[in-house]
């Protein structure tokens, strides 16, 4: 039977107890409070109960430690809030569907439950039983099916996850952060597109893909905000395009270039502001976009045709495709440099692609329109020699 007593001159009761040799224990509660050293006192017999019968595992201690804090917690009129992994995960995702752009929240669900779907029965367990062991055993598993820079940005995502917990006191640390990323061995170089590249692209495309690849160019939207345009973003009159971004939410305000203007002039409108710019690739998913866009640079002897057989060495997804140093995203780059060549300013430049840098933020009050639209009017027509 575990009970506390008081030593002359200690503030803190002390415990004693027997351990699970039935060797009896002193070890002092920490607390001068009677009551939660009884409670505390109670859990030291209790786990030596459990050491004594050969049933004291990680778990049942974690849980008989979340019992004690959990009692004399409640003693005091308050309540120990607590999560299971599931739990936690699924409430720091749906936080995230207020702060994130949709498909920022979507990548980063399918991510919170891919990592539950790998933890099994054990995302039941509390919270504070995660390791950075877990974390470690799901990268190198999810290293065995996709690209080592998917995998990082797993990892990415589950230190945030975790790291709001650690700053919430939910953990003693941050599990994730022990864990390191993987050596990028496929990263490729991303470069811009040549003009012959792009002479050769827009002549093979159909009249969807020629207005994405051309909105790409002059704008340098990505391939999912071109892909949602419809003709309510476009004003022919003002010669003006605007969209909000779905990656970072901002609104842009951008002069059509000439070369743009001349071929949305071209395509049939309608009285209803909300038909699609480009009807058959009109809010298609961005992994379906992308392989038609490849499918397109292919058919014109840019890239190599993808084979969807895996290939007999190496792993993760980078092994089973070709990697090509050339995609949609490459007309922001192919954009930025005609900008750069034309002499157009870095911040101009910048605020026209759309990028976000600490040198815009310290360097940028307000670019007007008249100057952007001189900065894309000097981008050249890029089918004219």
């Amino acid at each position: 039977m575990a009970s506390v007593h008081k030593l002359q001159g200690k503030p803190n009761w002390i415990c004693f107890y027997y351990d699970d040799k039935g060797v009896r224990r002193c070890k002092s509660t920490k607390t001068a409070n009677k009551r939660d050293a009884q409670v505390i006192c109670d859990g030291f017999q209790k786990a030596a109960n459990l050491a004594k019968g050969g049933r004291l595992t990680e778990e049942r201690a974690r849980k008989l430690i979340e019992s004690v804090v959990s009692e004399i917690v409640e003693s005091t009129g308050g309540a120990l809030q607590r999560y299971t992994i599931k739990e936690y995960f699924n409430s720091w995702i749906k936080a995230r569907e207020l702060t994130t752009s949709p498909g920022t929240f979507t990548r980063y669900q399918g991510i919170v439950n891919a990592f539950l779907s790998f933890m099994g029965a054990r995302r039941n367990l509390s919270l504070a039983s995660i390791r950075s062991e877990d974390i470690q055993r799901y990268r190198d598993d999810l290293a065995d099916k996709v690209s080592t820079g998917t995998v990082n940005t797993h990892l990415k995502v589950l230190r945030v996850a975790l790291g709001k917990a650690w700053k919430a006191k939910h953990l003693d640390s941050n599990p994730a952060e022990y864990v390191d990323n993987l050596q990028r061995t496929d990263k490729h170089e991303r470069r811009a597109f040549t003009r012959e590249e792009l002479r050769k692209l827009l002549k093979d495309a159909s009249e969807d893909w020629r207005t994405m690849i051309l909105v790409g160019l002059y704008t340098g939207f990505r391939l999912g905000d071109a892909a949602t345009l419809t003709w309510a973003n476009i004003d022919l009159q003002r010669q003006e395009i605007t969209a909000t971004t779905q990656k970072t939410g901002r609104t842009q305000i951008l002069p059509i270039a000439k070369p743009l203007l001349k071929h949305l002039e071209s395509l049939p409108t309608s009285d209803d502001p909300t038909t699609p710019l480009c009807p058959k690739l009109f809010n298609k998913k961005a992994n379906w976009l992308s392989n038609q866009f490849y499918g397109l640079m292919a058919s014109g002897g840019l890239v190599k045709s993808r084979s969807h057989q895996a290939a007999p060495h190496g792993k993760g997804r980078g092994s089973r495709r070709n990697q090509s140093d050339i995609t949609f995203h490459a007309l922001r780059h192919t954009a930025t440099s005609l900008l750069k060549n034309a002499g157009v300013s870095d911040v101009v430049a910048r605020d026209i692609i759309g990028h976000e840098s600490e040198a815009v933020s310290r360097n940028y009050t307000h670019i007007d329109t008249e100057t952007k639209r001189r900065a894309i009017d000097a981008m050249p027509d890029v089918l004219q020699d």
